[in-house]
């Protein structure tokens, strides 16, 4: 094998061993389901963030989860006093199994609707391994159906809701983010969730080993430049690690208020994405030179 197929490899088997417990006990990584803002509630786990919207003709996710936790989603949904059966729409982040899980399940109970950017489900109908990446029960994972491609700039207006959809690539090449308004104790938010911010995605061998185009670091720094032109005040996780999910609402459940309101979560947390970016394009740039490309 290749330098970039056996740092890949490696890669591949530390996520499976970090990744084992959870596939084994799923419900490991369940979380109480809690209300961020109105109409705006958390029904992701501790792996993936994965949000709720209430609106007049029914609820919409943004993203759906892995696979194998479809039944945690379906949990919180119900916890909350909501009936799964009543989603009408998935708007998925981007083309990865981590964030589709629960499409087809849906669809297929409840006839729920899907969408993802214009440009992941070309990647998906071209490229279905690059969103399986092996690195689970692959076996057992498939490439859902989607009602919808999102375009760039598109406003995706549902039940009185209108969400702001920003083609966002980098972490990979269908990501899209997501803006809308929500209120919290009588005033105006905007809520924004960046949809792919994993920069793991954007190192050298990953995008070697996937045969992906060796500018998404580029496209990421692209991305940043975007995103900073919204002003979000209340910052949505694609991961919980991105804006401190399980921090933050364990901290409310402790002092009460409400630690997700508040720009400095979004600015910092762009700030911190940009120093990463740039030290994987210098790191990269040494494979280059030490392997000679």
């Amino acid at each position: 094998m290749t330098w970039y197929q056996d740092a890949f490899e490696a890669r591949t088997e530390r996520y499976r061993n970090h990744q084992s417990d959870f596939y084994i006990h799923p419900a490991s990584a369940f979380i109480e389901p809690f209300r961020i803002a109105d109409g705006l509630w958390y029904v992701g786990d501790q792996r993936v963030c994965i949000h709720l919207i209430e609106t007049s003709e029914g609820l919409v996710l943004l993203d759906s989860g892995f696979f194998h936790t479809n039944h945690l989603l379906t949990e919180s949904i119900r916890r909350l006093g909501f009936d799964p059966a009543d989603v009408r729409w998935i708007l998925h982040t981007h083309e990865h199994f981590d964030h589709f899980g629960a499409a087809e399940e849906f669809r297929a109970l409840y006839g729920t609707k899907s969408a993802i950017s214009a440009v992941g489900a070309q990647e998906l109908r071209e490229h279905p391994a690059r969103a399986l990446m092996n690195w689970s029960n692959s076996d057992y994972q498939e490439i859902p159906e989607f009602d919808y491609e999102l375009q760039d700039g598109e406003i995706f207006e549902f039940g009185g809701v209108k969400i702001l959809c920003v083609l966002t690539p980098g972490h990979a090449p269908g990501v899209m983010s997501y803006f809308f308004e929500v209120t919290e104790n009588g005033e105006k938010h905007l809520a924004g969730l960046f949809g792919g911010a994993g920069t793991g995605a954007i190192t050298l061998d990953y995008m070697m080993a996937l045969g992906l185009p060796l500018d998404m670091p580029q496209r990421m720094l692209a991305s940043l430049d975007r995103l900073e032109q919204e002003p979000v005040t209340i910052h949505l996780g694609n991961h919980p690690e991105n804006n401190q999910t399980l921090q933050k609402r364990a901290r409310q459940l402790k002092e009460g208020g409400n630690p997700f309101v508040g720009a400095d979560s979004w600015t910092q947390f762009l700030e911190g994405m940009r120093t990463s970016t740039l030290k994987i394009i210098a790191d990269n740039e040494k494979k280059r030179q030490e392997y000679g490309m």
